[in-house]
């Protein structure tokens, strides 16, 4: 595609990639100089044209180097426009719907996935479970994928029929700019708990820049926020769109819960509100999933979905993958395994399955990521050791952090507790775990999910994944 068709300018240079990392090989390469949190593309100039760069989108000229050059003022928000138009114009062409917040995001955007395709409304999703539609796959490392991926896997949508996008959009994306002229038709706030400050340092700063998915909401789209959550109005006033909010402790809310029944795999409450009086039933469990199927109606409502179809579809929806997997083998005790891994998912899970699911001890297999938030792990102790009755503490992705000093960390703010053994290796923590297990227990796995490595001293190490594993335990087991 011709630079000038990309952006603004009066050269005429043929261009096949675009990019901001300046160690990407090729020919015909536009090289877009972003400053980022720690380092600032605009020296990495050099090193891009070596590599194949034929013009540089900048926010100042760089001296030293002869290639064309167009000066921008925000060349991350540049960047978008460019993949943009050079992707096919996905923005324009599909209707955007991205979720927000420290837990939920999977479920809630894998919902809306199964609702509108079931609906013939066909539909791509980009998360932790991956990037895919119905006939379109891509490879993702993150829950929000960086900015090339994303307009590839946009334009990959397009060309698969897909007229509706469910994403996650994280604090991450969100907080460095990268969604910057990125604007969605629905965007949903489903809570905000204390993760990422290792990142963000404070709550508030985490606050700030998860609310910049409401002001990325087109002003006719609509921005649903969780008014139970302390952040809520800050979530309000940040948004662009017709805001509707959603709650079950707070009745002044647009749509509220009420006569709430949660059992195991079945799921009961009645809608109220401004979308009228509605007797919502499902097969998926917890307290959690009333907040996220009442964002998703809210959503999907406001593309001209009548309630009453959405209330049936919900009561259709499948369990989403690596979120409550019952693996059974007919073993006389329940292996459950989710991908929960912040301290307050941990902490709602393992209540709720303590509450409904077991006659005997509850034991939970749950790891810590490494550099990360030290207040994530030991909250995470702190919780399982007071709630379960039994607990493996292990790593998750242990990332640069010693493993040893990681689990044993996890474990620092609770002295006095004994009904716990410290992992390492994760593998033998599950295993380990099914062989105590005892008739009417129930094993909770946490952390991984379906992800299939683990990433330590900076290296992904792959392996079964944790639902594979248990599976191969059991198996062997009782073949």
């Amino acid at each position: 595609m011709k630079l000038k068709d990309l952006i603004e300018c009066d050269f005429d240079l043929e261009i096949e990639k675009i990019t901001d990392d300046s160690r990407t090989k090729g020919s015909n390469i536009l090289f877009v100089c972003v400053k980022g949190l720690t380092v600032d593309g605009h020296t990495f100039a050099k090193k891009a044209v070596e590599n194949g760069a034929v013009v540089l989108v900048c926010e100042h000229e760089v001296e030293g180097v002869n290639v064309p050059q167009v000066v921008v003022k925000d060349s991350q928000r540049a960047m978008n426009g460019i993949l943009n138009r050079f992707y096919g114009d996905p923005l324009n062409k599909l209707n955007m719907i991205a979720v927000t917040g420290t837990d939920g995001k999977t479920t809630t955007s894998e919902m809306m996935y199964q609702i509108l395709n079931s609906l013939s409304k066909k539909t791509g999703y980009i998360g932790t479970n991956g990037i895919r539609s119905e006939g379109y796959t891509q490879e993702n490392e993150y829950t929000t994928p960086l900015q090339e991926d994303l307009f590839r896997a946009l334009n990959g949508f397009m060309k698969d029929g897909c007229k509706f996008v469910s994403m996650e959009a994280s604090g991450e994306r969100l907080g460095t700019g990268k969604m910057d002229g990125v604007l969605f038709d629905a965007s949903i706030f489903s809570n905000l708990t204390r993760d990422a400050l290792d990142l963000f340092k404070t709550m508030d700063n985490y606050a700030q820049a998860k609310a910049k998915l409401m002001e990325y909401t087109k002003p006719s789209g609509i921005c649903v926020i969780n008014k139970d959550d302390e952040y809520a109005d800050l979530f309000i006033s940040k948004a662009k769109g017709k805001v509707l909010t959603y709650a079950i402790e707070n009745k002044s809310a647009d749509i509220f819960a009420t006569d709430i029944s949660v059992k195991y795999n079945d799921l009961s409450f009645t809608l109220n509100g401004v979308l009228g009086t509605h007797k919502v039933k499902c097969n998926l469990s917890g307290i959690f999933n009333v907040y996220n199927i009442m964002s998703v109606v809210a959503a999907l409502n406001h593309f001209g979905i009548p309630v009453e179809t959405l209330v049936e579809e919900v009561s259709k929806l499948k369990p989403v993958e690596a979120r409550q997997t019952v693996i059974d083998y007919g073993q006389p005790f329940r292996v459950i395994v989710d991908y929960a891994h912040t301290a307050n998912a941990v902490k709602n899970l393992v209540e709720y399955i303590k509450s409904t699911l077991t006659d005997g001890y509850l034991r939970v297999v749950v790891g810590a990521g490494g550099s990360r938030d030290v207040h994530r792990r030991t909250d995470m102790a702190e919780y399982c050791t007071k709630m379960a009755d039994y607990n493996y503490f292990t790593i998750e992705d242990a990332r640069f952090e010693d493993p040893q000093m990681l689990v044993e960390t996890m474990v620092s703010t609770v002295p006095e507790a004994t009904n716990y053994e410290l992992i390492v290796d994760r593998d033998e923590a599950i295993t380990k775990a099914i062989h105590d297990a005892k008739p009417g227990d129930a094993i909770l796995i946490l952390g991984k999910g379906a992800e299939s490595y683990l990433s330590t001293m900076g290296k992904q190490v792959y392996r079964p994944n944790d639902i594979e594993r248990c599976k191969m335990v059991l198996e062997e087991m009782y073949r």
